[in-house]
């Protein structure tokens, strides 16, 4: 009788350490499911933190872009605009030059033309004249165009001026031109003027000249 018992007891401790067993071999996945859920569940809010990020830098550098793009555009339109500004300043400035450059022509060519009138107002004056003195001052308007109504200045910038000079020296200077024994620079141009002038032309020339004061 104490043998069945003994062995009904053992059976029990047997079956009941079986049961412990396979109770706590049952529990262990479910604990490993619950970590993996915890590991997924962290990844997960990685990749969403990420994402967000990622999402922000975008955000960030477009608004960065279009500021950049809107400051390019700005400082191009002012340059331009000074560009413009100092094109019109250079032409205003060329067509103020080009007025003085103007108005300096048409003063000299007014100036010409007085002494042109005034000139041909002399030959009117002394055409009918028969004194020596006024037919002096006949001859000696074809010469006041280079040398000044008072012989006061280098014709054509070459010449000596002949104001002060006395009759003899304006005298002989006329003759070695019209011979083509006098002269330098003038000399091709002198000859011309005086070639059809008589001895006596020459003579009263040359005392009309010899006036000048």
């Amino acid at each position: 009788m104490k043998k069945v018992l003994l062995g009904s007891f053992v059976a029990i401790a047997l079956l009941t350490g079986c049961s412990d067993s396979t109770e706590t071999k049952t529990e262990k996945p479910v604990e490993t499911e619950v970590k993996v859920e915890k590991e997924a569940s962290a990844e997960s809010k990685l990749v969403d933190q990420v994402k967000e990020s990622t999402a922000k830098i975008t955000q960030v550098v477009k608004e960065a872009s279009s500021e950049v793009a809107s400051k390019v555009a700005e400082e191009s339109k002012e340059i331009a605009e000074k560009s413009s500004e100092a094109a019109k300043s250079i032409g205003s400035k060329a067509e103020v030059v080009a007025k003085e450059l103007t108005d300096e022509i048409v003063n000299k060519t007014k100036e010409a033309k007085d002494n042109i009138e005034t000139s041909i107002n002399n030959i009117v004056e002394t055409k009918t004249d028969t004194n020596v003195a006024s037919k002096g001052k006949s001859l000696y308007l074809k010469c006041a165009g280079c040398h000044g109504q008072n012989g006061d200045m280098k014709a054509l910038g070459k010449s000596q001026i002949i104001k002060g000079w006395d009759k003899q020296k304006v005298l002989d200077a006329l003759v070695g031109y019209k011979e083509g024994t006098y002269g330098a620079a003038m000399k091709g141009v002198m000859i011309a003027q005086v070639s059809s002038l008589s001895n006596e032309d020459l003579d009263i020339l040359s005392e009309y000249i010899a006036s000048f004061k």
